[in-house]
């Protein structure tokens, strides 16, 4: 019983002290998305649609060599589609919740990042020469992977560069062919700066 509380209790100091050391901070940066489909006619009419990322974001040391990043970004994610008549954006924004595990590779600043994310449709619209409507069947949550690399400088300003990679099927349309899938892809650079704290 002993051992067993004092586990606990250095658990959870552990985890105590890794808040207290939490940096928070904002992010903004530039996003460059596709996505991709079963079908390789419909891939061969999908190109990249160019966003935008912001929020903020926390990053919380487990070790001087490890710490977890999270925040709630909001993604404009999607693709565009390629007519003779002219292009279709297909927009779809998300509140994004990603949960990174960062290793540090020396004391030089960079870092080697991957974990899941959790996003959240907040917008779906199909637009066309100025105008917009709605895009029906898109389904209400993506989930997906992070793999990404950073630079640090001075603690307080971050540069990351990342893939998310979708493994949800973006449509709820029960009238498609039960095989049809359709998944994000986003390639990101941003800039964060970090407020107190530090690690």
């Amino acid at each position: 019983m002993k051992k067993l509380f004092t586990i606990l209790s250095v658990v959870a100091l552990t985890t105590t002290i890794s808040f207290a050391q939490a940096q928070f901070g904002i992010k903004a940066g530039l996003n460059s998305s596709a996505i991709g489909s079963s079908e390789s006619e419909v891939n061969e009419m999908m190109s990249s649609r160019i966003g935008l990322q912001f929020g903020g974001i926390a990053t919380i040391p487990f070790t001087d060599a490890m710490q977890l990043r999270t925040g709630a970004i909001y993604n404009q994610k999607g693709a565009t589609i390629d007519f003779v008549g002219g292009d279709i954006t297909l927009a779809l924004d998300y509140l994004e919740v990603p949960v990174d595990f960062a290793v540090m590779l020396g004391d030089g600043g960079f870092a080697l990042s991957a974990g899941p994310y959790f996003a959240f449709l907040m917008n779906s619209e199909m637009r066309f020469d100025g105008e917009s409507e709605d895009i029906d069947g898109a389904k209400d949550m993506d989930i997906g992977l992070n793999f990404g690399a950073s630079f640090t400088i001075q603690e307080s300003m971050i540069i990351d560069a990342r893939y998310g990679m979708g493994l949800t099927n973006l449509s709820d349309d029960s009238t498609l062919a039960d095989d049809y899938v359709e998944l994000n892809g986003v390639l990101s650079v941003s800039f964060a700066y970090m407020f107190g704290g530090g690690y």
